[in-house]
C-alpha cells in the first residue's frame, strides 16, 4: 500500500511538472533575434548577381501575444549577397502571425515590404523596394521563464523594382533564435 501511494504521488507530480512544461506562460511583449546561415537564389536585371550561401544576421521579430498561443509580429528576415563587387542584402519588413501548434513548436507567416539594399558602408548602388512574403517554423528546445531558445527555418521570397526592371529572390534561412516573451 505504501509503495502504491508513493508511486501515485510521483506520477501526480510528474504529470503536473509535464503539464507546466507543456503549456508555458506566454503573454505581453515578444522580441526575438536569430543568427544563422542562409541560401539565396536571386535573378533579375543584372548579370553580376550571385547565388549561394551567406550569413543571415540579424533576423528580428517583435510584437505582442494576442492569446497564449498566438502572437502578432513585425518580422525582419534577410540575407546578404554580392552584386558585382558591392555588398547588398535582400530584407523584408513583414507583418506576420506566429502560432504555437504544440507547446514547443510554432509556425509563422506574413506578407509585406521587400527591400533590396546596399550595405551601409557602400557608396554604390540604389535601394529598391517591392513585395515580400515569409513562412517560418521553429522548435523551442530550451525555456526558462520568459526566455527561450529555438531552432528555426524561414522561407523568404521578395520581388523588388529596379531602374532596369526587377529582381526576384528566394532564400531559406536557418539559425538559432533567442526570444523573450
Amino acid at each position: 500500500m505504501k509503495t502504491t501511494l508513493i508511486t501515485l504521488i510521483f506520477l501526480f507530480l510528474a504529470t503536473q511538472s509535464f503539464a507546466r512544461q507543456a503549456a508555458p506562460e506566454r503573454e505581453g511583449f515578444v522580441i526575438g533575434i536569430t543568427a544563422g546561415m542562409g541560401v539565396l537564389s536571386i535573378s533579375g536585371d543584372n548579370a553580376g548577381l550571385s547565388d549561394g550561401a551567406d550569413i543571415s544576421l540579424p533576423n528580428l521579430k517583435a510584437g505582442w501575444m494576442v492569446t497564449p498561443r498566438l502572437a502578432a509580429l513585425i518580422s525582419l528576415p534577410g540575407i546578404t549577397y554580392e552584386d558585382g563587387s558591392v555588398d547588398r542584402s535582400f530584407d523584408g519588413i513583414i507583418p506576420s502571425v506566429q502560432y504555437w501548434t504544440k507547446p514547443n513548436w510554432w509556425i509563422s507567416g506574413g506578407f509585406g515590404l521587400g527591400l533590396d539594399l546596399r550595405a551601409f558602408y557602400e557608396d554604390e548602388g540604389d535601394n529598391n523596394f517591392g513585395t515580400a512574403c515569409q513562412f517560418s517554423t521553429g522548435y523551442e528546445f530550451y525555456r526558462k521563464g520568459r526566455f527561450a531558445l529555438d531552432l528555426q527555418g524561414t522561407l523568404f521570397a521578395a520581388k523588388v523594382n529596379t531602374d532596369n526592371g526587377s529582381r526576384e529572390a528566394v532564400s531559406f534561412l536557418t539559425g538559432i533564435g533567442i526570444n523573450f516573451n
